[in-house]
């Protein structure tokens, strides 16, 4: 199989036409009639990720998230996307792209995320809207069996995810759960109408005061975290095109502590 028959292969599975308008899915970087050869699937496009596949011989990476969102006019080799595309490059290495495709796709990354934290689910219906400035959601809205504490919630996302929870207003009831993993936090407005809690990551201080104004519980469990459980479906997609692949873990997320 060569880099676009795995391209095309992903593109069935995760229908790139469907990704959001600005986002660069399928391939980004490489040679589409080249042998896909050996396989690996990260995260994001770290100094790290690039230097494990020039250790480990990588011929094709499979990355949820892009190495370039913008247009560029230059490869300079250095401490920027750019630097990285360049390295790849130089290491023979082709790159595919899903992100917002496999979160629009069904299943998606909120379906993922939603497996992940386990809750007691009556119904799971998809979230997609696009605002009036243009930015697209894909996420999920999940009806539970019964109404479930918010405080419960919120110990379960951490728990699943394992990873530390910030939150803003109370539920005492919940039964509508909305999900957006990655960045969520410019939608609460949209999500308030539609669930007493919403999880997702990205949340600053003046989408939390909103959500907090409007009746909505918000959970941020980060933007990696909430889209963990996403890149182990890639993975498990992708070994199951290719038949065997490496998933090169590294966590992208920028803070310590």
């Amino acid at each position: 199989m060569d880099v676009a028959g795995l391209a095309d292969r992903l593109d069935a599975r995760f229908p790139f036409a469907n990704a959001a308008t600005w986002d660069p899915v399928g391939i980004q970087l490489g040679w589409p009639t080249s042998p896909a050869g050996r396989v690996a699937v990260c995260h994001e496009v770290t100094k790290e990720i690039v230097a494990s596949c020039r250790e480990g011989a990588i011929e094709t990476l499979v990355s949820y998230h892009p190495l370039l969102f913008h247009p560029t006019t230059s490869l300079v080799a250095g401490p920027t996307p750019e630097g990285r595309a360049l390295q790849l490059n130089r290491a023979g290495v082709s790159l595919i792209v899903v992100h917002t495709a496999l979160d629009a796709a069904t299943p998606g990354s909120g379906d993922a995320l939603l497996d992940a934290l386990a809750l007691p689910t009556e119904r799971i219906e998809r979230w997609a809207y696009e605002d009036a400035e243009g930015r697209q959601a894909f996420g999920r809205v999940a009806l539970l069996e019964s109404a479930v504490p918010g405080s419960r919630i919120a110990a379960m996302v951490r728990d699943s995810l394992e990873s530390d929870v910030r939150t803003t207003g109370t539920a005492t009831e919940v039964r509508r759960v909305a999900v957006l993993p990655g960045s969520g936090g410019a939608h609460v407005a949209a999500a308030a109408p539609l669930a007493d809690v919403l999880i997702t990551g990205d949340v600053n201080h003046h989408t939390a005061s909103q959500a907090k104004a409007l009746g909505l519980m918000v959970i941020d469990a980060g933007h990696a975290a909430t889209e963990r459980p996403a890149i182990a479906a890639l993975y498990a997609a992708v070994c199951e095109e290719v038949g065997d692949a490496i998933h090169l873990e590294d966590d992208p997320t920028p803070w310590e502590a």
